[in-house]
């Protein structure tokens, strides 16, 4: 049962779209330009009824979707039937309630209702043109930072490239490869050992070299090695 109520809510929601689309837009846009080309003012006079009914209608509907779609039963099925009546020749629905509801009320109300917007307009032109001299300010201010942000990377890409200190190595350079051992020196020195007398030990000091030729210098380049004349 359930199942079925939601299968129906579906179809009804899409027949719903497609009847204000073709019957309640479509239809009357094209009759209206029939309308204009004849230039019937029977013709005129009756769509532009329809034109202001609809309107209002469409904006009622857009509070009724928020507080009813959910819960009032048979909702779009009632938008269908009031689109029919509002377009079709024969019930001339809009006509009804542009003569008994509409105008009147629009009549009763039109200085008040022309003041407002004349006021409207004037309001919103001067709160556009101090927004929009607010946004210009914040709009320049932002470029200034950019153009400034933009000048401080680029000052710093230059340095990087021209500073030797920033210059990268090239992947080609050979790689510090082991020390080589030589200038193999055999000195004779204090013993190592306690108990060795001094002619059984040698000692021999060997300096390293590294791989670019240059041989080091200070006491960290040298290697002192004990050999003893014992097997």
């Amino acid at each position: 049962m359930a199942a079925a109520t939601t299968l129906w809510s579906m179809f009804m929601i899409m027949a719903w779209f497609f009847v204000r689309l073709c019957l309640g837009i479509l239809y009357p846009a094209y009759a209206s330009y029939k309308a204009i080309r004849t230039k019937s003012p029977k013709d005129y006079v009756k769509w532009m009824m329809y034109w202001v009914v609809f309107s209002l209608f469409l904006a009622l509907e857009t509070v009724t979707d928020i507080f009813l779609a959910f819960w009032f039963p048979f909702y779009y099925e009632l938008k269908i039937v009031i689109v029919l009546w509002l377009m079709m020749p024969a019930t001339r629905g809009s006509s009804v309630l542009y003569r008994k509801f509409v105008h009147p009320l629009l009549v009763e109300n039109e200085e008040h209702l022309d003041a407002y917007i004349e006021r409207a307009k004037s309001d919103s032109y001067s709160v556009f043109k101090e927004f929009s001299g607010v946004g210009l300010q914040y709009l320049a201010r932002f470029v200034v930072q950019a153009t400034a942000a933009l000048q401080n990377v680029a000052h710093r890409s230059t340095t990087a490239l021209t500073n030797p200190a920033f210059a990268v190595k090239s992947d080609t350079a050979p790689h510090a490869a082991e020390p080589a051992l030589a200038h193999v020196k055999k000195t004779r020195s204090e013993p190592a050992v306690a108990g060795m007398n001094d002619d059984d030990t040698e000692v021999l000091v060997v300096e390293e070299v590294p791989a670019n030729g240059r041989p080091r210098r200070g006491a960290a380049a040298k290697k002192r090695v004990v050999v003893t004349d014992e097997v």
